[in-house]
């Protein structure tokens, strides 16, 4: 079995970058120290983008919620009037149930991001519950959405999520605030490829994200004056019936 690392530059032009693993006899070997940038594998059954013209696209964010830096983006979402959607891990969710709740009482989606970043997401099905569960205590909703760690995902992983009743969701801009590269340069990343229907990768936890608190309102005032309007994962996918 191959897995790919293709990324998603635009609707229009997609680079195949490198052939990232050979797997042998069926079995996927990745470690974290081999995994330089978020991936996405590409593949029918996937979420990464909608199929429309309008000019809507989708904020998502990763790795929260972390009791600093998810406040700060809740805060700047709030006085923005936008909604966004956020891939929880478990962990995090399960040490930060206020914060799962705000984000929820403020209009925002949670997704489920696994539980403990295990990029070889060798307890697949059990993190997703577990941390469905996490979110289900603290907001009484659900989770819809699955985003795997680092974008990593298997032919076999992606039958497995949709069999438990998740979409996979991706992204088709990503923001590459994970490398700390300057407030300017996340800026750019976004708005230098956006897009009608885009999904736009940043992060509220992980690492410390003081660059993507600082880049939010910027690239928020910058896609409106550009046209756009920022929805939920949930709205944008109402634009498109078919799932990518």
């Amino acid at each position: 079995m191959n897995v790919v690392r293709i990324y998603v530059l635009s609707r229009r032009k997609l680079v195949l970058s490198s052939l990232f693993l050979l797997i042998v006899g069926g079995i996927l070997t990745i470690t974290q120290s081999s995994l330089t940038s978020p991936s996405l594998v590409r593949a029918p059954g996937t979420y990464y983008l909608a199929n429309t013209q309008e000019k809507v696209i989708a904020l998502t964010f990763d790795d929260g919620p972390d009791p600093i830096d998810t406040p700060a983006v809740l805060d700047i979402l709030k006085e923005k009037n936008v909604r966004a959607t956020f891939f929880v891990l478990g962990q995090a969710a399960q040490a930060n149930p206020n914060l799962l709740k705000r984000i929820v009482d403020e209009g925002h989606e949670i997704g489920n991001h696994s539980f403990n970043h295990d990029y070889q997401q060798r307890n697949l099905v059990e993190e997703i519950k577990q941390t469905d569960h996490e979110v289900f205590v603290s907001t009484g909703v659900h989770t819809y959405f699955y985003r795997p760690p680092g974008g990593f995902l298997s032919k076999s992983q992606l039958e497995t999520v949709k069999k438990n009743g998740f979409i996979v969701a991706l992204w088709s801009v990503d923001s590459k605030d994970w490398r700390n590269p300057g407030v300017k340069q996340i800026v750019d990343n976004v708005i230098k490829n956006v897009f009608p229907g885009a999904i736009i990768l940043m992060h509220d936890g992980g690492y410390q994200r003081t660059q993507t608190v600082n880049a939010l309102g910027p690239i928020i005032d910058a896609l409106r004056d550009r046209g756009y309007r920022l929805a939920t994962l949930s709205e944008l996918k109402m634009l498109d019936s078919e799932i990518k």
